[in-house]
């Protein structure tokens, strides 16, 4: 419990420090001054008994969404208070309408959890694939409030496992059930000896790209494109834009759509280096000018990936080149169209799952990516075989939304 203390003093501390030159440091640590006064105004308008959902950031929130939707229509006599540790979930998603109160999670202290525990009342809390804040979970244990983790994943490196891990073994005792993705996840909890609650009822992702892909949003702006094939290559790095820069110098006859991971200006422009002849759709949107040929297109707005996918052709997914790892693969698998990525995809087992179903396809250098896409491209039988593997893996890792809720409702753990 040292080193945990130890993390709990210094983060606060190193966030202040880098906070003049990190944007998201500055802004958690914002959050976190302002956040009891709006826990206590909120607290005034709570009219029915509290389900806490907790999310680290955006994509846990993604993960989480079916899971909250599904818990306000089964229980619609409960209200959902929200809270996120990171900025990049909590200001993208502070007024969204699933959840009745959404807030920041005050830094873990033994203090912080007695008074938000206090205040709110929660009768069942829900935290969302990671986070295992010691304090809050063990003042939910000494009041009996039921605490379930969901689509949880876990691998035999992480501290749990290790010899030394015997405080963050406690941390996971505290919860009443672990709800998590695969067997393998089932077995390394097993293997702790701990006696706790475990099922594996999938991850809930598959459920929200399924949502995702039957109601989409059109883009008019699409029509301005030429009619060629669109490649769209998201969440994209730096090396994922080296990449793609020559790719797309030898495959000329495709409209490419690129979505950079960051937008903000600075992203925007060094992105643009790397695709001088692209312009961005903020330009397009401007114009009124409409393509005969092949263009890029960089994307410098907000929130408009997933959606985007449903015109690829091809997608691309960034990150697999960096330490950031692969990010989203799921999103465009769901609209059934085969799905590209870096080499680093162990750590996905989403990725790994649909590059073993023959959906997805990991690469290594640009070259085979060239000869990949112009595979795709020209074989109609290689694409259809690889775009309805993408699409049935999807489908067939669809349902963790209900397992949930119906352990919830057979653990009795909600009136």
């Amino acid at each position: 419990m040292y080193l945990y203390k130890v993390f709990l003093w210094l983060y606060p501390i190193i966030a202040r420090c880098i906070s003049p030159f990190n944007v998201k440091a500055k802004q958690w640590l914002i959050g976190q001054n302002e956040v009891w006064d709006q826990i206590n105004q909120l607290a005034t308008k709570i009219r029915q008994p509290i389900i806490w959902v907790h999310c680290a950031s955006y994509g846990e929130f993604e993960q989480g969404l079916p899971i909250i939707e599904n818990l306000k229509s089964s229980y619609p006599n409960h209200q959902i208070w929200l809270t996120f540790f990171s900025p990049s979930g909590y200001l993208y998603r502070k007024n969204d309408p699933a959840a009745d109160f959404i807030t920041y999670l005050p830094f873990d202290s033994k203090k912080n959890a007695a008074r938000f525990i206090q205040l709110v009342q929660p009768k069942l809390i829900v935290f969302v694939k990671y986070e295992f804040w010691f304090y809050y979970l063990n003042e939910a244990k000494q009041k009996n409030i039921p605490t379930l983790l969901v689509s949880a994943l876990f691998r035999p490196g992480q501290i749990f496992f290790q010899f030394y891990g015997g405080f963050y073994k406690k941390i996971l005792s505290l919860f009443t059930s672990l709800l998590v993705q695969d067997k393998a996840s089932f077995d390394l909890i097993k293997g702790t000896g701990l006696n706790l609650k475990v099922e594996i009822t999938g991850d809930t992702r598959y459920d929200r790209v399924v949502q995702t892909a039957a109601v989409t949003t059109k883009f008019d702006w699409i029509q301005k494109l030429s009619q060629n094939k669109i490649i769209i290559a998201g969440s994209t790095w730096k090396e994922d834009h080296a990449l793609l820069a020559n790719v797309s110098k030898s495959i000329q006859k495709i409209n490419w759509i690129i979505v950079p991971h960051h937008v903000d200006p600075n992203a925007i422009e060094q992105c643009k280096t790397y695709f001088p002849n692209a312009i961005t759709l903020t330009q397009l949107q401007n114009s009124n000018q409409h393509f005969t040929l092949p263009t890029i297109i960089i994307i410098d707005q907000i929130g408009l990936l997933r959606n985007l996918y449903q015109y690829a052709f091809i997608s691309y997914v960034g990150g697999g080149f960096g330490k950031e790892g692969v990010h989203n693969v799921l999103e465009p698998a769901a609209f059934g169209q085969p799905v590209i990525w870096g080499e680093k995809d162990e750590k996905y087992i989403e990725a790994v799952g649909l590059r073993n179903a023959g959906g997805g396809f990991k690469i290594k250098s640009a070259n085979e990516l060239i000869v990949l896409a112009q595979a795709l491209i020209s074989n109609e039988e290689k694409y259809q075989e690889a775009a309805v593997h993408a699409k049935n893996y999807i489908t067939k890792n669809a349902g963790a939304t209900h397992k949930t809720i119906q352990f919830i409702k057979d653990q009795q753990l909600l009136p």
